[in-house]
């Protein structure tokens, strides 16, 4: 073998390969690149939309975080607000009380007052009947002055006894 010698089996070789190329690039290269391109877009449009889900999610998160926020203020705020209702209402109940306490003590002591009252009557009433009773008696006895201390004495006696004459 003559390694300067030609051989046309190299030159079929290269010209089938450059028409394997040929055809190739006429249909299967556009093709395959279409489909390539489709998917590098395909891709590109899922990162994208995924950036933008991310973001919503962010977004609704901080929405959340500041709902939460607000919420919580609001319990401080209630529960600052029932504190202090309840301490009105106490403070209320407790005046009503004292002013309950103080009628009941006015009145008492009225009673107290229209009993001594009654009571003087009565004393008074007694006295006049006593006093009635020692003139009749006086009278009825004619007594002379000696008589009538030993009378008087004996009234005296009477009332501290607490019998009726």
């Amino acid at each position: 073998m003559n390694p300067v010698a030609i051989d046309l089996t190299l030159p079929a070789q290269i010209i089938s390969f450059l028409i394997l190329v040929w055809i190739l690039a006429k249909f299967a290269w556009k093709p395959l690149m279409g489909m390539m391109e489709k998917r590098r877009l395909f891709i590109k449009e899922n990162l994208a939309q995924a950036e933008a889900e991310r973001q919503e999610a962010e977004r609704i998160r901080r929405e959340y975080q500041e709902e939460m926020a607000k919420a919580r203020q609001e319990a401080r705020s209630l529960i600052e607000q029932a504190a202090q209702t309840s301490e009105k209402r106490g403070a209320e109940i407790v005046e009503a009380a004292r002013r309950e306490t103080e009628k009941l003590k006015e009145s008492a002591l009225a009673e107290i007052e229209r009993e001594r009252e009654k009571a003087v009557s009565e004393v008074k009433a007694q006295v006049a009947e006593l006093s009635i009773a020692v003139a009749e008696k006086l009278l009825r006895a004619r007594l002379d002055l000696s008589g009538q201390a030993e009378l008087v004495e004996q009234f005296i006696q009477e009332i501290g006894d607490g019998r009726p004459c």
